[in-house]
């Protein structure tokens, strides 16, 4: 099975996740994703941080970038946000 990697980008810089988990599936990994963008939404709007500036991105085995998500996207369409081949 593989395993992917969601990291967190914004405009300072990028925290990586070091352990990654184990998914049957791409799309057990894109839900895991949307699932983490809905998480910080609400944090970012307390924050007042700006919902443009930062990105959830799926990275594979081989350290490629599979599919990203901005945060802002999960707001505009929270049914069926759109994944990107980058932010």
């Amino acid at each position: 099975m593989p395993r992917f990697f969601i990291d967190l980008r914004d405009k300072q810089g990028m925290i990586r996740d070091e352990d990654g988990a184990v998914f049957d599936h791409i799309e057990d990994a894109l839900e895991e994703a949307k699932a983490s963008a809905r998480d910080l939404v609400k944090q970012y709007v307390d924050a007042k941080i700006p919902l443009s500036e930062t990105c959830v991105e799926i990275r594979d085995s081989l350290n490629r970038t599979v599919a990203a998500l901005k945060i802002a996207e999960i707001v505009e369409h929270p049914q069926h946000p759109e994944f990107k081949n980058s932010c």
